[in-house]
């Protein structure tokens, strides 16, 4: 368990996927599927969700939830989502952050708060310094 100030996940999270926020992805710490935002913004954009009559935004879910859940896995008894995940049929699992067993990390907010969230994803390199051999980005 990890608690991150924003400062500190920010600074995180610019050191491993660059300064585009749309990049970020956080790791399910359940089935392992790593999502962006803009992986949250297409899922959305395929299955909207409400809270309270108010449209869910990518935002408030990321990092906090499983992408699965946004892509029907809550309709799917865990056996069926975990066959069609393996069959590159599904993405993700029912997993919260906010749920039974919290975290596992935390976002310490400045009333002292704790908010639970996935472990920020990891990667080799920062973004911005992958570039294709010969290619162009």
């Amino acid at each position: 368990m990890t608690d991150y100030t924003a400062e500190e996940l920010v600074d995180t999270m610019i050191a491993r996927f660059g300064r585009d926020e749309d990049t970020w992805s956080f790791t399910c710490p359940s089935c392992g599927d790593r999502a962006t935002l803009v992986d949250f913004r297409r899922a959305l954009a395929e299955h909207p969700r409400t809270r309270s009559g108010t449209p869910v935004a990518a935002e408030d879910i990321h990092g906090q939830e499983c992408i699965g859940r946004t892509l029907g896995a809550l309709n799917r008894t865990d056996e069926s989502q975990a066959r069609l995940r393996n069959q590159g049929k599904a993405r993700g699992c029912t997993w919260a952050a906010y749920g039974l067993i919290p975290g596992p990390n935390f976002l310490i907010r400045p009333d002292g708060r704790r908010v639970p969230m996935f472990a920020p994803s990891t990667v080799l390199a920062p973004v911005e310094t992958v570039v294709p051999t010969g290619g162009v980005l």
